[in-house]
C-alpha cells in the first residue's frame, strides 16, 4: 500500500534487463483506513442559475465576467476534459500555452468509476474533513488513499459508500445513505491530472490550496496563490473548484480576480509614468473594465447586506486604508456572486446576514450550527478585506512582502476578529413596554372579548420586532414565531398549563400561531371539555 510500481518497459531484443524500480510513499499523515468514501454528487447540487451555461460533468461551472476565472464543482472524470475544452475554446492561444487549475479542497479526492469521492469520518458522515496539514502531506495522503481503496476493490470488487440524499446547507439537515458500488476503476486525482497533461493539456499546472469547507483560507493559502499567480500573465485562465463549486471556488475566484485586477492596472499606471497614455485615459479604462456599476437589489442599502458588522467597522477605523480595502473587494465578491450582479453561487458578503436570518428562525438546537457558519462567514469577509488592502499596497511592486508578513505587522488583527466576529444580536430584543400591555390585555377578565385586539398586537409586535428582515419565507416564519413565543409567554399559568397539556397530548402538531390562539380560546375558560 505504501509504494507504487514505475510502469515497466518492454526492452529490446539484446538489451539487459533493467531492474523494477519502487516509487516509496512517505508515511501518510493520517490513517484513512477506515475513513468510507463518500460521492461528492447529491441530489439538488446544481445551485447556479438555471439559465448559465451546462458543462456536463462539471455541477455549477460558470465563468467570471470579465475574467479568465472558472469555478466548478468536483467535476467527473470526463467532466475535467470537458472544462479544460470549454476554457480552451473561450481563451484559444492563451488556455493552450498554460492552464492553471486549483483545487480548493482538503480532503482527498479519489474517483470511483469516474465519479469524484471523498473519505468521510465514520463518526461525522456529513462534514468533509477538518485537518491541519500542508498541502504536500495531503498530496501524499490522497495518493495512499487511493492505494487503499485499490486494495480494497481487488479483494472484494465492491467498496461500500455513502451518499447524501439532498443538499442542505446545515450540516445537521443532511441525511447519508449507504450504497454499494461495484467497482470498474479506481484512480487518484493525481492520477487523472497525469492523464489530462497526456491527452491535449501538457502544460496543465495544478495546485492545491487546502481550506476548511466554509471556512477562510489560511493566510499561508492566500500566500501559495500570490505565489502561483503573480508572475503569470494576466490572461492565464484559472479554473477553481471545490465539492460542490460554492464558498471555497468563490473565495479562490474573487482572490484571483483581485490579483488579476491589480496586475492589469499597474501595467496600466507604468504606460501611464512614461506618458505613453494620458492619466484620463487610464482612468477611464481602469473604471470601464473594473468599477462599472453593477445591478441594483432592493436591499443593497441595508447595512449588513452592505457588510457593516460591528467588528467590520472596528477593522476600518483602526486601519482607514481598510476601506478602499473594503470597497475594491466587495465590487468582486459581488461580481462573483450570484445573479443579477454575478455569475456565481454565493455572495461572500451578504451570505453573513442571510445566514443570520436563518438562525433566527431555527430552533434551539440547529441554532448551533447555524451559528458556527455565520462566525466562520464573518471571519473570511474579515481576512478578504485584509488581503484586499494587502494586495493593493504591496501588489504594484510584486508582492516583495507575503501576506503572512503583512498579517505579523498587524497581528492584533488576529485577536480583533477571533474575539468580534460575534458581536451580533443572537437574541432579538424586545419592547418591554409593549409586552407589559400584551399582559394586561390578555390578564382582563373578558380577555376574549379582546382577542382580535390582542392577536393584531401581537402581530405588530412581531412585524416591529423584524422589520430588518427583507420580505420573504424567512421574514414570514420569523414573524409567526415570535408571535407563538410571545403567545406563550403571557400566558397567565392556569391557562399555559392547560394549553401545554393538550399541546403535549399532540406532539406532532407544528402549534402555530393561530392554532395556539384556538386552543388558548378554547381552554382559557378553565372548564375541562
Amino acid at each position: 500500500m505504501a509504494a507504487e510500481e514505475a510502469p515497466a518497459e518492454v526492452p529490446a531484443e539484446g538489451e539487459e534487463v533493467a531492474e523494477t524500480v519502487e516509487v516509496v510513499l512517505p508515511p501518510p499523515c493520517m490513517d484513512l483506513s477506515e475513513f468510507p468514501p463518500k460521492i461528492d454528487f447529491f441530489d439538488n447540487m446544481v445551485a447556479i442559475d438555471e439559465k448559465a451555461e451546462k458543462v456536463e460533468g462539471a455541477n455549477n461551472f460558470r465563468k467570471v465576467s470579465g475574467f479568465p476565472i472558472f469555478g466548478s464543482g468536483q467535476t467527473t472524470e470526463d467532466g475535467f476534459l470537458k472544462v479544460l475544452d470549454k476554457v480552451k475554446a473561450l481563451h484559444g492561444e492563451e488556455a493552450t500555452e498554460k492552464l492553471l487549475w486549483f483545487n480548493m479542497r482538503k480532503e482527498p479526492v479519489v474517483y470511483i468509476n469516474g465519479s469524484p469521492y471523498a473519505p468521510r469520518n465514520p463518526e461525522d458522515l456529513h462534514r468533509n474533513l477538518d485537518v491541519s496539514f500542508s498541502a504536500e502531506e495531503l498530496d501524499n495522503l490522497e495518493v495512499h488513499y487511493a492505494n487503499i481503496l485499490k486494495e480494497q476493490a481487488a479483494k472484494e470488487q465492491t467498496i461500500k459508500t455513502f451518499k447524501d440524499q439532498a443538499f442542505a446547507e446545515n450540516p445537521m439537515d443532511r441525511e447519508a445513505v449507504e450504497d454499494v458500488v461495484k467497482v470498474e476503476s479506481v484512480k487518484g486525482l493525481h492520477e487523472i491530472h497525469a492523464n489530462l497533461r497526456e491527452n491535449g493539456f501538457p502544460n496543465l499546472e495544478t495546485f492545491r490550496i487546502p481550506v476548511t469547507e466554509e471556512r477562510s483560507a489560511g493566510e499561508a493559502c492566500f500566500d501559495r496563490m500570490i505565489e502561483a499567480l503573480k508572475n503569470e500573465p494576466a490572461s492565464t485562465p484559472c479554473v477553481f473548484s471545490d465539492q460542490m463549486g460554492r464558498g471555497r471556488t468563490t473565495s479562490g475566484m474573487v482572490t484571483a480576480c483581485l490579483i488579476k485586477e491589480i496586475q492589469i492596472t499597474s501595467e496600466l499606471r507604468k504606460m501611464e509614468d512614461i506618458d505613453l497614455v494620458s492619466k484620463s485615459t487610464v482612468d477611464d479604462l481602469i473604471h470601464q473594465k473594473f468599477e462599472g456599476v453593477l445591478p441594483k437589489c432592493q436591499d443593497d442599502d441595508d447595512p449588513f447586506i452592505k457588510g457593516e458588522f460591528d467588528v467590520i467597522k472596528e477593522l476600518l477605523e483602526k486601519i482607514p486604508a481598510t476601506m478602499e480595502g473594503k470597497r475594491k473587494i466587495d465590487h468582486i465578491i459581488d461580481m462573483c456572486g450570484p445573479i443579477p450582479k454575478g455569475t456565481g453561487l454565493q455572495n461572500l458578503r451578504e451570505c453573513i446576514i442571510e445566514t443570520k436570518w436563518k438562525y433566527d428562525v431555527a430552533t434551539e438546537d440547529k441554532q448551533v450550527a447555524w451559528k458556527a457558519l455565520i462566525l466562520n462567514f464573518m471571519e473570511r469577509y474579515f481576512y478578504l478585506i485584509c488581503f484586499a488592502t494587502y494586495a493593493l499596497e504591496h501588489g504594484p511592486s510584486g508582492y516583495q512582502k507575503a501576506f503572512t508578513s503583512w498579517m505579523d505587522d498587524h497581528k492584533d488583527l488576529r485577536t480583533m476578529i477571533e474575539e468580534g466576529k460575534d458581536k451580533l444580536e443572537w437574541y432579538r430584543t424586545v419592547d418591554a413596554q409593549k409586552l407589559e400591555h400584551l399582559k394586561d390585555l390578555i390578564n382582563a377578565p373578558n380577555y376574549k372579548e379582546n382577542l382580535g385586539v390582542l392577536i393584531r398586537t401581537i402581530y405588530d409586535f412581531a412585524f416591529v420586532t423584524y422589520a430588518d428582515l427583507p420580505r420573504g419565507a424567512i421574514k414570514n416564519n420569523s414573524m409567526r414565531r415570535l408571535a407563538a413565543t410571545t403567545l406563550m409567554e403571557i400566558l397567565p399559568p392556569d391557562i399555559a398549563e392547560r394549553v401545554n397539556k393538550k399541546m403535549e397530548e399532540d406532539p406532532s402538531n407544528s402549534h402555530d400561531f393561530l392554532s395556539l390562539v384556538g386552543l388558548v380560546s378554547y381552554y382559557g375558560s378553565g372548564e375541562e371539555h
